[in-house]
């Protein structure tokens, strides 16, 4: 295969090359390494890329790992080795270079990594090339090392935005909306509740449609509203549809039926509260008024650009800027070694994020918004008991 352009020594790796990628794994890592199967399966990835560093005698002197987060402007370097004989030659910064490279070439236009703590020579390497820490994550490897998670845009892009670490992941297929909410309230208050499994479930329970495509419902805008407003926040739904949502995702009657009584009991509800209801999408000045006046956002998108899948998805917005919404998506890709951290802070481009914030024939837009409440108000709905 062809030689990266500016980097004649480096290529893209081959089949050919897993009996010395898996040598120079494990001559270079004494813990955390990768295993055949998972070379072999990041070789053959849609969204991976790996590229070697080769000498005159064409032995690999050293590879790089390129994770792409599909549907996002984002990559991440996933591993970087370079062989003991080679260390010092400029091999490692050459392989970065390299990286950065294809990460543009493929519209990537932040990537992400992590360096062990302990490890100063590469943090030294990755500083050089503008990567900043935005946070650590500790106990992040096999021995118990912390990690330092750098970012760095590529085209020198204003980021002057938080990577919010608040991060739950969904448990189920059908609790994003209780997982993005807990997300949210969260990021408000800390206090407000814990971010368990318990939670999200109960969540689930309070804000479900019932019955949704196959299997469990999804949570509606309006449930949702109602229980972040039971938790004492402030609530403010912008939703762009004149039909009950999602009642077209199911045939039967009978269910369509359960559906439709479930809405009502919500608008009911939301009647008694001072929750503001915008029978209207949010507008771009909008969305970034909340942000800066350091309110959370849910938004309802569709699956589709993320995971060709065509689904309603609620995600937790942490941040926007002129070229960018980022998100924490409770989704994360099964494909991605360490799916967590490639889901918090998702840079989406503001075109495409557009794009995917509806769902279904009737193009339904839902964005709550939550807001701390003032202290002295406590006014609540009350809290509904099993029977």
């Amino acid at each position: 295969m062809n030689a990266i352009p500016d980097f004649p020594s480096i290529r893209p790796a081959e089949s050919t090359d897993l009996d010395a990628l898996l040598a120079l794994e494990n001559n270079s890592f004494d813990t955390d390494r990768l295993s055949r199967r998972s070379l072999r399966h990041l070789l053959r990835g849609q969204h991976s890329i790996c590229l070697v560093a080769t000498g005159n005698d064409n032995q690999l002197n050293g590879y790089i790992l390129l994770l792409l987060r599909r549907g996002s402007s984002l990559a991440r370097i996933y591993s970087l080795a370079v062989s003991p004989t080679s260390r010092g030659q400029g091999v490692g910064k050459q392989l970065l270079c390299a990286a950065e490279y294809a990460a543009l070439e493929r519209k990537r236009l932040f990537v992400r990594l992590e360096v062990r703590a302990d490890n100063p020579a590469a943090l030294v390497l990755y500083q050089a090339r503008g990567y900043l820490k935005f946070a650590e994550v500790a106990d992040y490897y096999e021995d118990g090392e912390t990690a330092l998670r750098l970012e760095k845009s590529l085209l020198d892009l204003p980021r002057d935005t938080k990577l919010d670490g608040h991060f739950y992941a969904q448990t189920t297929p059908f609790t994003c909306g209780p997982a993005s909410l807990m997300m949210a309230m969260h990021s408000l208050d800390p206090d407000c509740c814990t971010m368990s499994r318990r939670t999200e479930l109960q969540l689930w329970r309070e804000a479900t449609t019932i019955f949704m495509t196959a299997g469990h419902g999804g949570c509606s805008p309006e449930g949702l509203a109602l229980s972040a407003w039971q938790r004492g926040f402030g609530v403010t739904l912008y939703m762009q549809c004149g039909d009950i949502p999602f009642i077209d995702s199911v045939r039967d009657e009978k269910k369509k039926k359960v559906i439709q009584l479930v809405h009502e009991d919500f608008i009911d509800r939301i009647g008694e509260t001072d929750i503001a209801l915008h029978h209207s999408a949010i507008t771009p000045a909008q969305f970034r008024q909340h942000l800066q006046e350091g309110a959370s956002l849910l938004t309802l998108i569709s699956t589709w650009r993320l995971n060709r899948n065509k689904a309603p998805h609620w995600v937790f917005i942490t941040d926007s800027d002129d070229n960018f919404v980022y998100l924490n998506d409770p989704d994360p890709d099964e494909d991605s070694p360490h799916p967590d951290h490639d889901n918090i802070g998702l840079p989406i481009r503001r075109q495409a994020f557009e794009r995917m914030a509806c769902f279904g024939s009737r193009r339904l837009k839902a964005t709550l918004v939550l807001q701390r409440r003032p202290a002295q108000d406590t006014t609540r709905l009350p809290v509904i008991a099993d029977t």
